[in-house]
């Protein structure tokens, strides 16, 4: 996240990680890498840094970065997060837990109305008739 970067990622992040466990945080965020910044680098990557990080903190992992419904029930399942974060489609679809629910589409979302831009694209996307 911003242009962070590191020649051995598993031991940096694997350090802070432990150091964390001292600590009692409600959770530890992850934001896994096939995100970065504001652009996608390759949707069919697997969540990495959330299993890998698991073998180390103790506490409670929040998984982020492009998740699906499909994507969060898996990591979820498998043990390697506690809990998904999605940010991005809560613009465009402020009814996402309920299309998540429910497996329903989502509304595409506007990057270019993230971060600045005006009034558009952040609260005037309507919720689809079917989950009302």
């Amino acid at each position: 996240m911003g242009g962070i970067s590191d020649s051995d990622p598993e031991a940096t992040f694997g350090y802070f990680a432990n150091a964390l466990n001292a600590y009692r945080l409600a959770y530890l965020h992850i934001i896994e890498p096939h995100v970065k910044g504001v652009e996608t680098l390759d949707e069919r990557q697997a969540p990495i840094a959330s299993s890998t990080l698991r073998k180390i903190y103790k506490g409670v992992i929040m998984s982020a970065g492009g998740f699906d419904r499909a994507g969060a029930e898996a990591i979820l399942q498998r043990g390697d997060a506690d809990l998904v974060a999605f940010g991005r489609f809560f613009t465009s679809n402020p009814d996402l837990p309920e299309r998540l629910r429910r497996n329903l589409t989502r509304t595409a979302y506007e990057r270019a109305a993230f971060w600045g831009g005006d009034e558009h694209h952040y609260i005037d996307f309507p919720p689809r008739p079917d989950t009302q």
